[in-house]
Formats: C-alpha cells, structure tokens, sequence
C-alpha cells in the first residue's frame, strides 16, 4: 500500500510508502491514479534533467564560439557574462572536490 495526499481539486500530490503528514489515504500501487501521478513526476524529473543539459549544451556552444573568436565575451550582455562566469566558477570548484570526475569543466564530448 501507498499513501496518498490529495490537492484541492482532488488530484494526488503526494506519495509516501507510510501514513505522514497529510498523506493518510491508502492506495494499492496499481491504482490508476498512483500510477498516473508516478508517470507525470518522472516526466517532470525528465524535462528538468534535459533542461539542465541543454543549459549545459548553450554553455559549451557559446565557449566554442569565443575560442573561435566568432564573439567576444565582452559582446554577452553583463547579466550573461555574470551567468557565465558564476556557472564555470561553481563548476571548476565541484570538480575539483572530486564530484564530478574527469572533464568537469571541458566542453561536453559529442
């Protein structure tokens, strides 16, 4: 059994294999309902994952074109280059702690 919390309209908003919190009705884990609720969580989970390698992909496609001089850093708006620059900075720091493994900050092998 699962239990369930519900929104206001009805629709599931929480899942816990225990009873906590709002989340006391019971449910089999065949039910349609949990299932459907599972399935739209990994879609969202899905398209977060792909956002964030897309963002990653924008990164590496604006580092090319610098090192290509096709643009200047200079030429990205100030917001932009902050982005920029915070992003590589956060990065470098999570690899060089040994989160990340080898290439942490390279452009994404194709």
């Amino acid at each position: 059994m699962l239990y369930v919390a519900r929104d206001s309209s009805g629709k599931i908003s929480e899942l816990h294999p225990m009873p906590l919190g709002n989340a006391q009705e019971a449910l089999p884990a065949d039910n349609p309902e949990v299932l459907q609720f599972i399935h739209e969580r990994w879609r969202q989970n899905e398209l977060h994952e792909l956002d964030r390698d897309f963002v990653r992909v924008i990164e590496d496609t604006i580092e090319l074109l610098i090192r290509k001089d096709l643009i200047l850093f200079t030429d990205l708006p100030p917001k932009v280059q902050e982005k920029l620059l915070r992003r590589k900075e956060v990065r470098q720091q999570t690899y060089y702690a040994g989160n990340f493994g080898s290439g942490g900050d390279d452009i994404i092998p194709l």
